[in-house]
């Protein structure tokens, strides 16, 4: 199946800057709601003893201060920590993919919606462990808030690893689905054109998963990409390179071509 062409060029400076503000203004705004509506800690009674935690929080954001109950301030925090760490994600392979100078446009749209991922992650998990961790009884005063925000950010920052990992845990209660395009491949290449040339020579690079590929070695030389689809890449033999198979470099690690390619 051809690949659309929507997106496969190089970010544009503007839309860098566009992405980093929105990055860090969302950074900021989650920060904020995380700080309001924490649920307050227990106090101390006049006997010493603990009282129990409040059971309303009242948030101040930008003009509007809703209350909020203990159990809706819990649930507002994991999808809050959720983003946070998909944002942590999200701005580490941003500025990888900017310094690498191999940011392309169809990964904008990814980098917006991956804190959105990661705070409804963070609410499944978080339901999936209130239902087992706390006893029919507990109620939200029993809840750990430091607790279940690290897991759901952790969940965030981690979410391809703990979709895999809910994957596998109830891929033996449900009916397997059928491998469809949403489904990255991993990276395999099949085939290089030509057999070989001298330093110059446009190399094609065939095979599946390498929209994400940033470059490619002939041998301890290393080459930038100019061109790349998930099934095919286009670069150049740079100076230095030798014979031998090429390597293309992607975020799933290197991949190594089942041919050898021949410099002249």
């Amino acid at each position: 199946m051809t690949e659309s062409p929507v997106g496969a060029g190089y970010a544009r400076t503007r839309d860098i800057i566009v992405a980093v503000v929105l990055l860090l203004a969302l950074t900021a705004l989650l920060v904020i709601v995380l700080v309001q509506a924490w649920p307050p800690a227990p106090g101390v009674a006049p006997d010493g003893g603990t009282e129990p935690p409040t059971r309303a929080t009242t948030v101040e954001l930008l003009g509007w201060s809703p209350t909020l109950s203990r159990e809706t301030s819990l649930f507002v925090v994991v999808m809050t920590a959720g983003a946070l760490g998909a944002v942590v994600h999200v701005l580490r392979s941003f500025y990888w993919y900017v310094g690498n100078r191999a940011l392309r446009r169809s990964w904008l749209m990814m980098y917006l919606l991956l804190p959105f991922v990661g705070a409804l992650l963070g609410l499944i998990v978080y339901l999936v462990l209130r239902g087992g961790l706390t006893s029919p009884t507990g109620g939200a005063s029993d809840v750990n808030p430091y607790g279940i925000a690290a897991i759901a950010a952790l969940v965030g920052l981690f979410s391809r690893e703990t979709s895999e990992k809910l994957r596998s845990v109830f891929g033996t209660l449900l009916a397997q689905a059928p491998a469809g395009r949403d489904q990255v491949l991993a990276p395999r290449i099949t085939a290089v054109e030509p057999a070989g040339g001298p330093v110059g020579t446009v190399v094609a690079l065939h095979g599946t998963g390498l929209g994400s590929a940033t470059a490619v070695r002939f041998g301890a030389a290393q080459s930038r990409i100019t061109d790349a689809a998930d099934t095919l890449v286009r670069t150049a033999v740079p100076p230095g390179a030798t014979t031998g198979p090429p390597v293309v470099i992607t975020p799933a690690g290197p991949v190594t071509a089942p041919a050898v390619f021949t410099v002249d």
